[in-house]
């Protein structure tokens, strides 16, 4: 994406990606943003800045999958008041998970070069975040990466991960 929506207003001490549920519910339930607006602004299902946020019908879809997974509203307005129009983002409580295999190859900055996961520590998970890593990598179950690819949602790249048994 070249030119993605970027809600300004959003607070990164507050809206923490993986927050754990004691931080997460000190999130306000919902939130009101702007954004500058432009014929060429990109508004994608997902939103890496200023934290990690799924458009709504993104959000619908999530839930039919995770009935219990909370959610944080942002409505983002333009900043633009002639543009009536209004987007509505949320910031998901998708729990961290310490998957990563010791075979997972990084960079020496500390990114990841080549993923491995702990295969028996996500079975049963549609979605989960990675964690022990500086990036925030979000991994799908097949069946939830099919569903979005199936409703044309856009803006994340599908990469298959290799998983390692134990």
């Amino acid at each position: 994406m070249s030119n993605p929506i970027l809600p300004g207003q959003i607070d990164k001490a507050v809206y923490v990606d993986g927050a754990p549920g004691s931080q997460f519910r000190r999130v306000p339930d919902m939130s009101v943003s702007y954004f500058p607006n432009s014929p060429d602004l990109e508004k994608p299902d997902i939103l890496y800045q200023p934290a990690f946020l799924v458009s709504d019908r993104l959000k619908r879809l999530l839930a039919k999958y995770n009935p219990g997974m909370q959610f944080k509203g942002i409505r983002c307005y333009p900043e633009d008041f002639d543009d009536p129009e209004s987007l509505l983002y949320w910031c998901p409580n998708i729990g961290k998970v310490d998957c990563v295999s010791e075979r997972t190859e990084k960079y020496p900055n500390g990114t990841i070069r080549h993923l491995v996961i702990q295969s028996e520590k996500i079975q049963g998970k549609s979605i989960l975040m990675v964690d022990g890593t500086l990036e925030t990598i979000v991994l799908v179950s097949m069946e939830l990466a099919e569903s979005m690819l199936r409703r044309g949602m856009w803006g994340m790249d599908y990469a298959p991960v290799d998983m390692a048994l134990k």
